[in-house]
């Protein structure tokens, strides 16, 4: 699934081919992917306006028109935009075509079908991401944060961190990382956390989330860029989708998979003990 780096690799490539474009006219094929407006406003609105930029906010992939609008993008789980030529026409799990000048061609794909598109206005803009938290490598994001948001909560400290709420853009692959990073167990309560730990945390969230960009993101099946190139992040990866070999540390352990909330989820138990340094995982901090 796209997190922070992936669509963050994605904008900057829609900046450098296709900034400056015009949209001769836009094709829907999919009507379920269009939530906002209806399909037929969608095509009319985005059709002979030109792509002044592209943004990001957390998973969310923007692409700003000229007319004001913004083309909003989820990807979800399996969404690809692909720029023809030079990438080869895909002819499989169509949703949208968007014409180009100069012959060219984005094509927005997904085998999964749960790619969703919007066309926003700056006012739905605005309060489509208003209950975002802050992102990794925002100035306001580190430890004070993540202790004052949810440093009290009694909840475990993985589906924490994956709420949108708490912070923007970060996901399975790149949580699961960081708590290794940091020693952390996912299943550890927040409110029993150290503020060495709430550190060692938002540090490896910040290191995690700047490697995925710097390799272009994580592929491991779906994931492409815009020139339908895989990113090479998961080359660097020590513990996720790892499970049955070798903890990358010194602990001479193995890392092992568990569902959590409902999400795989993967560690090495003898690096990341759950019941914590003090033992017995019931120490609640003040």
């Amino acid at each position: 699934m796209p997190e922070l780096p992936e669509v963050e690799t994605i904008k900057e490539d829609l900046r450098e081919l296709v900034a400056g474009s015009e949209i001769e006219r836009a094709e829907v094929l999919v009507p379920n992917l269009v939530e906002q407006p209806s399909p037929e406003e969608f095509e009319r609105r985005i059709e002979g306006v030109s792509i002044s930029d592209a943004t990001r906010r957390a998973k969310n992939l923007i692409v700003e028109l000229d007319s004001g609008d913004a083309l909003v993008l989820q990807l979800k789980i399996g969404g690809q935009f692909l720029l023809v030529p030079p990438v080869q026409e895909p002819n499989s799990a169509l949703m949208l075509v968007l014409h180009l000048d100069g012959n060219r061609r984005l094509f927005l794909r997904d085998e999964t079908g749960y790619t969703r598109a919007s066309l926003l206005d700056q006012t739905d803009l605005e309060a489509r991401f208003s209950g975002l938290g802050p992102e990794p490598l925002d100035e306001g994001f580190g430890a004070e944060y993540l202790m004052e948001a949810i440093g009290g909560r009694r909840a475990q400290v993985k589906p924490l961190l994956l709420d949108q709420k708490v912070i923007g853009g970060v996901g399975n692959i790149y949580v699961d990382e960081s708590l290794f990073d940091a020693r952390i167990h996912p299943r550890r309560k927040a409110n029993t956390l150290s503020r060495a730990e709430w550190e060692a945390i938002a540090r490896a969230i910040r290191e995690n989330i700047t490697a995925g960009i710097e390799h272009r993101g994580t592929t491991f099946s779906l994931y492409r860029d815009v020139l339908g190139c895989k990113g090479s992040h998961q080359d660097h990866l020590r513990v996720f989708m790892r499970q049955g070999k070798p903890c990358p540390g010194d602990c001479g352990g193995k890392v092992v998979r568990e569902k959590l909330s409902g999400r795989a989820t993967y560690l090495c138990p003898a690096c990341q003990d759950e019941d914590g340094p003090g033992g017995d995982g019931r120490l609640e901090l003040e």
